[in-house]
């Protein structure tokens, strides 16, 4: 009896038409939902980075007027308490000073000088607020929100004190400031139809209004004297730990929003940007919903089409297979009387039909092609021979890695006869020991047929022992059933040698025989592709103009190669170069601190040993040097080139008054060369 698994698996079978296109419905289908709801994830996170990365910057800038705005008031406080006549004490003077004040500034509500007791001058006593009690204590100070005693206004007082001209506090003045100020001020930032900008101090109290006022009543907000508590929210607790950012959480109202937030100074306000999450994401809902239904549509669409697809192809393929069965069994001639059932099939059955009917017309003329073939194989197998035996190329074939066959020119070669080579246990006797395990690899992956042919170039060890320089082609061959290798062999000694040459030539500078630049600039871009550890060290040739103008340029040809020779080190990982005229470098492959500076001291002994040479020139190099990551070399060589720069400004006056000298005191042993 079959299983539920075993009719699940023969729905979707993969080797029936039906099968494979119910299996490519079902996945096509996954696909397109999967990649839909990543595209639709995307979108949503990338939405509310993009509106959180704005709120951010909003708060910054709200940030930045509201410091402002606080500075500038307790500032105006300030200079006031600084004013000559405020610390003389003079009523009359202060009392038109602040009615200049409050006349100028509209912002401030109102404006006093208090005494030492706590009385202001219009007969208030406020000897119990805080602001008074820390002015007092010499310090300016900005007050939480306050409520008038004469008009319980809520307010913010700005005071700062008064010194007499021994510094002793002599009194406070303050200065308050309405709230609809501020909220005037944050209600520039308001936008759409719940967002809103607001001011909230360090006990959770909204500071300034809120548009939504109404909405938080409703819903039973706490208040005091009117103002909303935003304690317990994340954006407050947050904020009141001295953080800044924003996030999406649930607001005082209890609806999801986009915050920002950050504190303000001290004492301790918070500024808080919201908008209901609901409301930005409105449209991208909306978007993403035309989207889903652009997506059912498309995908109905794409199952209609293959679904009809398939019933076309299905009876056609059902045919072909009857009518290759047949041909399978030997009646040809039974293929075209099935033609008509492919008339309403896709062109490409029909072509396919036509195509089968004419492979099994042609079969029969092939065979009788084929023994023809066979006469004329025998006939090229006969010129082939000819062609190799007489070829100006060396020709081989191996067997089982054994040599078969050496045409003339690959006995000459190689100096070994045919004869001679089936007796060695191995071909590889007459290659290059260095190069064998290459032969070998290459061979192995053309038996195993990794590759239809390989061109490479061994050194080939000749029988009486000398080395050539060969170019191979190989590729395989059938011998006696067998797979076999076909070999083909060219004497490329002569342009080995041309090559090296110039290879040398290229690379290397013809005055010194050290690097050139252009290896220079090779080994450069090969570090900058590397996170080695490197190092650069830039040398320059003090004095070389003045050697070759006094002395003459063989003086100067001189004294480079002697540069030259001082920088030169049997080391693979220092590279020694000739960069310019008068200019060297060294390129130090895993360098440190201990190495680079190991090599300075080092060029430095060997321009001294030179110095204390017989017949020697004034040679005085400076230096520059800098260590780095290989990635980084173009950065490295710029710091190594100023500090080698820096060093030869310092010290140019000084090599050039030691080369004057040598030039005064030592005969012109160059000048007549």
């Amino acid at each position: 009896m079959i299983t539920f698994c075993e009719k699940i698996k023969g729905l979707f079978s993969y080797n029936t038409i039906p099968g494979f296109t119910r299996l490519l419905l079902l996945i096509s289908s996954s696909v397109l939902t999967l990649f839909f709801y990543i595209f639709v994830s995307q979108e949503v996170e990338t939405t509310r980075g993009y509106i959180l990365k704005n709120f951010e910057q909003t708060v910054n800038i709200q940030q930045s007027m509201i410091e402002n705005w606080f500075n500038n008031h307790a500032g105006q406080v300030k200079t006031f308490a600084e004013l000559q006549s405020t610390q003389d004490g003079d009523a009359e003077a202060i009392k038109k000073n602040i009615e200049a004040v409050l006349r100028n500034n509209p912002e401030f509500w109102g404006f006093s000088f208090i005494d030492v007791n706590g009385w202001a001058y219009e007969g208030t006593n406020v000897s119990d607020r805080e602001y008074f009690k820390q002015s007092l204590l010499g310090k300016s100070y900005t007050s939480d929100i306050l409520y008038g005693k004469v008009t319980n206004n809520p307010l913010i007082v700005f005071s700062s004190p008064v010194f007499d001209r021994g510094g002793n506090v002599i009194g406070v003045v303050a200065g308050g400031v309405r709230l609809t100020t501020i909220s005037k001020t944050m209600e520039q930032f308001q936008f759409g139809s719940t967002g809103e900008s607001y001011l909230v101090d360090r006990n959770g109290m909204m500071v300034t209004s809120t548009q939504l006022a109404s909405d938080a009543a409703a819903r039973g907000m706490p208040n005091t004297n009117g103002r909303i508590s935003v304690k317990g929210t994340y954006g407050f607790e947050q904020a009141i730990q001295g953080k800044s950012g924003s996030e999406v959480y649930t607001d005082y109202r209890g609806q999801r929003v986009f915050g920002a937030f950050s504190a303000i100074g001290n004492p301790e306000w918070i500024i808080i940007a919201e908008v209901d999450e609901a409301e930005i994401l409105a449209p991208l809902h909306k978007k993403l919903s035309i989207l889903g239904l652009v997506y059912l549509a498309l995908l109905a669409i794409l199952v209609y089409l293959i679904t009809a697809f398939t019933r076309r192809i299905n009876r056609p393929v059902f045919d072909l297979v009857a009518m290759a069965n047949k041909v399978e069994s030997g009646d040809y001639g039974a293929v075209s009387s099935q033609e008509g059932s492919f008339s309403k099939a896709p062109q490409e059955l029909q072509y396919l039909n036509k195509a089968f009917i004419s492979m099994s017309q042609e079969l029969i003329a092939t065979i009788d092609e084929l023994n023809q073939v066979n006469h004329l194989l025998v006939e090229a197998e006969d010129k082939f021979r000819s062609l190799v035996e007489n070829s100006l190329v060396g020709v081989s074939f191996l067997l089982d890695g054994k040599i078969t066959y050496l045409n003339p020119k690959m006995e000459e070669m190689i100096g070994y006869t045919t004869e001679e080579a089936k007796q060695l246990s191995s071909f590889l006797e007459y290659v290059h020991p260095d190069d064998r395990e290459l032969v070998r690899e290459k061979l192995r992956k053309r038996m195993d047929g990794e590759t239809g042919h390989f061109n490479y170039e061994i050194r080939i060890l000749r029988k009486d022992g000398s080395i050539i320089d060969v170019y191979i082609l190989t590729s395989t061959c059938i011998i006696n059933g067998k797979k076999a290798i076909f070999g083909s062999m060219i004497d490329i000694s002569d342009r080995k040698r041309w090559e090296s040459t110039l290879e040398y030539v290229s690379y290397h500078d013809a005055g010194t025989g050290l690097y050139n630049r252009a290896y220079f600039e090779l080994q450069l871009n090969q570090m900058a592709t590397s996170d080695r550890d490197i190092g650069i060290i830039m040398c320059d040739v003090d004095g070389l103009k003045i050697i070759n103008d006094s002395l003459g340029h063989y003086a100067g040809d001189a004294l480079l190669k002697a540069a030259a020779q001082a920088i030169s080190f049997d080391d693979r990982r220092i590279i020694s170069a000739r960069i310019g005229g008068d200019e060297f470098a060294l390129l130090v492959w895993d360098a440190t601190e201990d190495s680079m500076k190991t090599l300075r001291n080092n060029i430095a002994a060997n321009i001294e040993s030179y110095k204390r040479s017989k017949g020697s020139l004034p040679l005085y190099i400076s230096q520059g040097s800098c260590l780095g990551k290989g990635f980084r070399v173009h950065e490295v060589l710029r710091q190594a080139d100023d500090d080698m720069y820096q060093e030869k400004n310092t010290n140019r006056m000084k090599n050039r008054e030691r080369v004057m000298r040598y030039l005064e005191v030592c005969p012109k042993v160059y000048s007549n060369r």
